[in-house]
């Protein structure tokens, strides 16, 4: 679900789509983190202390400074060069998950470690191969919610918090096929936030509270550890899933580059379904590059395509804001000075009858998508009513926000016929809203500025890619997202590319590990 920054000439807003319910809420409570609730956290150090202990941590330091910041190429360079390992790499990522996750800032995005990832890093060391993929040896976060052999997988719920389905996602398997090393979990807003409505951003009965890097603000989601752990160099590669924002948001909010691929062009298949009608699985990372070469794993589709900062270069882009700030001006001139023409396009219509349907469908498509995997996957609580009861034996915990959303799709009657015409019906209309708006003056792309402008688009299934555009006078990262035609998948990320070699906005935030124990 979506809860996206806006940021604005007077305030700074808050839109939140959960549930029934639309509305806006002033900064000074919505961006708020949240509480610092931490459940089980030896669920993820003990299997980091047990791995770290094999190592020599002063080492790992050093090493970090290598590390930090660098992108999937560099590190395969370095490794290459032989000034790190894939062991070492595995290593600073357990030790930083460590210091800042669980100690220090405690910002609480992991909630799973694979306790076998640094013998399968020491397997890649000695017996290297001489025809790597691009991810090859390359440690991933996963959030909650995608199905793995080994780790637990339970979208946020102490109700499924041990489950361990027993078999791979596909996109795992494709990421695997590439070479990558699963290193754990992320936290994520609970049931992909269709919780509660009250519900903020980032929290799971399963672990708690996330918390956002850059500052007390929230850290959006629902794919809020992922786009932490991204940011904060916990991995070099993390993966969200997106019903509406939840990608593109969460990188907004805490700087880092988001991809919602086109519906369809990345398998959801053994990812515990919000919407069937809307669920797609993106990469979350630093960089362009880094999310383009992961896109291509996760279809396994290898990129082999150079990016080119000339990509923009005769480009009509499209921008749905008015450049009336400084970030916002700064958007503008870096995209024509990397050669495009920038056109001030009109703002995607949005109705309240669009926002109402498209609620009514998640709430039907919620119960009967979730009982069918439950049901097919053999899952300890057999359906959603079975959860629902479930919470309520700890509801401090299980429903520390209620769970308004979950009852309000179990006691849903609307029809799997019914339901499925509603949806094509507003993903048609959707679709058109787009086309017309980039039709209209032969646009390239549209831009725009946070998720302003973006809920029809996942509706649509276009494909969108968010890359860091500043920062607010209070530190709040900016972010700027690109929107290409269905399909034109590779066009966004050459443009996004182009865009962020001109831009180079982005900084990664400054987090202390002080208070660490």
């Amino acid at each position: 679900m979506k809860k996206g920054i806006i940021i604005g000439s007077a305030v700074t807003v808050l839109i939140l789509v959960v549930g029934v319910s639309y509305w806006l809420i002033q900064t000074s409570d919505a961006t708020k983190s949240g509480e610092a609730i931490l459940y089980e956290q030896n669920r993820v150090l003990d299997p980091v202390n047990e791995q770290l202990k094999t190592l020599d941590i002063s080492r790992l330091e050093a090493k970090e400074k290598l590390v930090v910041g660098a992108e999937i190429d560099q590190i395969q360079q370095l490794i290459a060069t032989n000034k790190l390992s894939y062991e070492e790499l595995v290593g600073v990522y357990l030790n930083r998950i460590k210091k800042y996750d669980k100690n220090g800032p405690k910002l609480n995005a992991i909630t799973e470690i694979n306790p076998d990832v640094l013998e399968e890093a020491r397997t890649l060391d000695q017996n290297p191969s001489t025809n790597k993929a691009a991810l090859y040896g390359i440690p991933v976060l996963l959030k909650d919610n995608i199905g793995t052999q080994k780790l637990a997988t339970s979208a946020g719920t102490v109700a499924l918090q041990d489950w361990v389905i027993g078999k791979d996602a596909t996109i795992v398997k494709n990421l695997k096929a590439n070479g990558a090393l699963i290193l754990g979990k992320t936290n994520m807003s609970e049931w992909a936030n269709y919780m509660d409505p009250s519900m903020p951003s980032g929290y799971s009965g399963k672990i708690g509270q996330n918390k956002n890097p850059y500052l007390d603000a929230t850290p959006s989601g629902s794919s809020s550890g992922s786009a932490t752990a991204a940011t904060s160099d916990f991995a070099a590669v993390t993966i969200g899933t997106e019903t509406n924002g939840s990608i593109i948001s969460p990188a907004i909010a805490q700087s880092a580059v988001g991809f919602k691929p086109s519906r369809d062009t990345v398998s959801g298949e053994l990812v515990i379904p919000l919407s069937r009608h809307f669920d797609t699985p993106g990469p979350i990372t630093r960089t362009v590059k880094d999310a383009y070469l992961t896109a291509g794993a996760l279809m396994n589709q290898p990129k082999k395509a150079e990016l080119s900062k000339d990509s923009l270069k005769g480009k009509r882009i499209g921008v749905l804001f008015d450049a009336d700030d400084v970030v916002s001006k700064k958007i503008v001139s870096d995209l024509e000075q990397a050669g495009a023409k920038v056109i001030k396009s009109k703002e995607l219509e949005e109705s309240q009858q669009d926002f109402e349907g498209f609620d009514e469908i998640l709430q039907a498509d919620f119960k009967t998508d979730l009982n069918q995997f439950l049901k097919k996957n053999q899952a300890p609580m057999k359906d959603l009513a079975a959860i629902i009861a479930f919470n309520k034996s700890d509801k401090t915990r299980n429903m520390k926000y209620g769970q308004g959303s979950l009852e309000d799709s179990e006691e849903d009657q609307a029809t799997v016929a019914a339901t499925d015409a509603r949806a094509n019906e507003l993903i048609k209309k959707a679709g058109k809203t787009i086309e017309s708006a980039l039709t209209m003056n032969n646009l390239d792309a549209l831009v725009t500025l946070n998720d302003d402008n973006l809920f029809l688009v996942p509706i649509a299934g276009n494909p969108e890619l968010t890359i860091p555009a500043g920062y607010a006078k209070d530190g709040q990262p900016i972010g700027m997202t690109f929107v290409g035609r269905n399909k034109a998948d590779e066009s966004i990320f050459a443009m996004g590319y182009a865009y962020e070699q001109f831009s180079e906005n982005r900084k990664s935030p400054v987090i202390s590990a002080d208070n660490s124990k």
